[in-house]
């Protein structure tokens, strides 16, 4: 399986300040299984964001033990979680890295749950924030499945009409959350252990800012 790897910019843990998380139990409207959100194996899947409580800068990335994470270049991983914070986010970079966890999150549920069971339409809507920033707009087959590029709805097409595929979904997701980290942090650094900047190869005006759908 192929994975992108990245090195981490991360703030001295002298400097970087802990504050107070308020957990929310996550049953949203956004749960993995949309047509019955309290089965069992949607308790056991995906991040389950609830909508109620994504409020830009009021918003944390929470580890599967509770911990804030700083922004980075490493994809959301299973078992992270949106959390409240109970004190203002003012770092520009935590904002942000916040608020795109919280249009990634149910994105990869979708994805890595059940797609089956997402519509269209719903899944236009929750990768509106990927179309409206030129963000995976574009598939490209060609060339080996590494090589490979889906497009917003070409991956979700790809993944319900032919099962699943981890490679393509986690390099699709991979990418897309990172080339939004590319367009909303600043003054972070993108290179990876082999020297490549996926913003600049790619050609992201690295910290331009979001559109916002």
């Amino acid at each position: 399986m192929r994975c992108l790897r990245w090195v981490m910019s991360l703030p001295n843990p002298d400097d970087y300040t802990r504050v107070a998380i308020l957990i929310v139990v996550l049953l949203g409207t956004l749960a993995c299984d949309s047509t019955s959100p309290t089965t069992s194996d949607t308790l056991s899947c995906g991040h389950r964001v609830d909508p109620s409580i994504v409020i830009l800068g009021e918003n944390v990335v929470l580890s599967e033990t509770g911990t804030v994470q700083p922004p980075q270049g490493r994809p959301i991983q299973q078992g992270w979680t949106l959390g409240r914070s109970t004190e203002p986010i003012t770092d520009h970079n935590e904002r942000e890295y916040a608020r795109i966890a919280s249009y990634m999150m149910p994105i990869r549920d979708v994805l890595i749950c059940d797609p089956d069971k997402t519509s269209l339409t719903l899944w236009q809507t929750l990768t509106a924030i990927l179309r409206i920033n030129n963000i995976k707009i574009v598939q490209d087959l060609s060339g080996t499945p590494r090589d490979q590029v889906y497009s917003n709805d070409g991956i979700y097409e790809h993944l319900t009409n032919n099962g699943p595929d981890e490679n393509a979904m986690l390099k699709y997701l991979e990418e897309a959350e990172l080339e939004l980290k590319c367009l909303a942090f600043t003054n972070f650094d993108f290179t990876n252990p082999e020297g490549e900047n996926h913003c600049v190869i790619h050609g992201l005006a690295q910290g331009s800012g979001l559109l916002i759908p």
